[in-house]
């Protein structure tokens, strides 16, 4: 593990954040779905830390098969670049505001995921973001919801 490797969700982390059979602790829960693929191990580090997540969350995730390396530190990931078209970056936010509400929320936050399935393009996602941010800061704290905004931001461009 080095400080600029890439992580990427592996098949048994996606049925993870999916179905929950593993039940993980709400934080380390929390990184995984964090995990892009994009972002170098400081970075998740940092955020890692900012929400509270334990120190070796990575090993961890790693350990339970969770995440996978895809690149290190002079290495080039490909699957680090950008969504390339609209319509991934639109499925990719969408599907991480409904992870992360639910997650944050449970059944409260219905409303918020009726509002979600309106939404039909990326400028709705973004009208959502202030909404977003008070619903997981209130539920979470504003610490994790200043996390979680930053990297919706990021994927809606």
């Amino acid at each position: 593990m080095g400080a600029g490797d890439i992580y990427q969700k592996s098949g048994k982390g996606l049925a993870e954040i999916r179905d929950r059979k593993l039940k993980l602790a709400p934080r380390l829960r929390t990184m995984l779905i964090l995990v892009d693929g994009m972002r170098p191990e400081f970075m998740l580090k940092e955020d890692g830390e900012r929400m509270g997540a334990p120190p070796d969350f990575l090993a961890q995730l790693l350990a339970a098969e969770l995440i996978e390396r895809v690149a290190g530190s002079g290495e080039a990931a490909a699957s680090a670049a950008p969504a390339a078209d609209e319509f991934t970056r639109f499925r990719e936010a969408k599907n991480f505001m409904n992870v992360t509400i639910v997650d944050a929320l449970g059944i409260k936050s219905f409303f918020f995921t009726m509002k979600l399935e309106r939404a039909a393009v990326t400028a709705d996602l973004a009208a959502l973001v202030d909404d977003y941010e008070k619903a997981i800061a209130k539920a979470q704290g504003a610490e994790q919801a200043e996390v979680l905004v930053h990297q919706l931001r990021r994927m809606l461009g």
